[in-house]
């Protein structure tokens, strides 16, 4: 009897700890929130619902791409680290966002080194 208990506890935690891992997996990094709003109106990026669950859909080609559920925030991450790296420019502590033909559309100024470092973990520029 005593063992049947052990066991039922043993899978109890080895299903908790599995749903955890894959919880912490499919979880975006985390946004400094007043940079990313303001990063959010100029990227090309959103994501809609439908009936089967949501789409990334690029508001310049109007393409919608239909990940997983569980893969939907990770690929936006991915989309929008790609869209940082080709049209966004640090100068001192300004944040440079460029059109598709390279021209500034807006300046953000960056006012503490949090920001700084997070835009330059994020996007991965240097």
């Amino acid at each position: 009897m005593k063992s049947k208990q052990l066991l039922i506890a043993a899978f109890f935690i080895i299903f908790m700890f599995l749903g955890i891992t894959t919880l912490k997996e499919s979880m975006p990094s985390p946004k400094n929130d007043r940079i990313y709003s303001i990063l959010q109106e100029q990227m090309p990026y959103i994501v809609e619902k439908r009936a089967g669950g949501l789409t990334i859909k690029s508001k310049i080609t109007g393409i919608k791409e239909k990940p997983p559920a569980k893969q939907i925030f990770l690929r936006l991450e991915q989309l929008e680290k790609q869209w940082g790296q080709e049209f966004l420019r640090l100068k001192g502590n300004n944040l440079i966002i460029l059109n598709k033909d390279k021209k500034e559309v807006m300046k953000i100024l960056l006012k503490n080194s949090d920001e700084m470092s997070w835009v330059k973990e994020y996007f991965e520029i240097k």
